[in-house]
């Protein structure tokens, strides 16, 4: 389900005359966290090339740790991206989501 943002509100900005998005905003829109939307965006940053993390789109931000911002086109694909992306065990984002569980039982395998 997707809401209606009006421009008045806090966070969607005016770049280059088009109508944009905090991480906020986005996951609000997409129905998930903002957690998670950085999950996915990690995920795509280490498999580039896999044709899921090809779905997700760009977003534009000023510089490191500054606020990211996605074109309300954007909000559709990712949409798309999420209902493709498998869950339960044949899930993909493990590698991300998994680091301490598998580094505590490498170190459980050592005692």
């Amino acid at each position: 389900m997707l809401y209606n943002i009006s421009t008045k509100q806090k966070g969607v900005n005016d770049v280059n005359n088009e109508k944009t998005l905090n991480a906020q905003e986005v996951a609000l829109l997409v129905g998930c966290s903002v957690y998670m939307l950085n999950v996915w965006y990690k995920w795509k940053k280490l498999h580039p090339e896999h044709e899921l993390a090809k779905l997700l789109p760009d977003y534009t931000q000023a510089g490191g740790r500054q606020t990211r911002y996605w074109k309300m086109d954007d909000v559709y694909k990712i949409i798309e991206f999420r209902q493709k992306l498998p869950i339960g065990r044949n899930g993909i984002l493990g590698d991300v989501t998994q680091k301490y569980v598998k580094k505590k039982e490498k170190n459980d395998g050592t005692n």
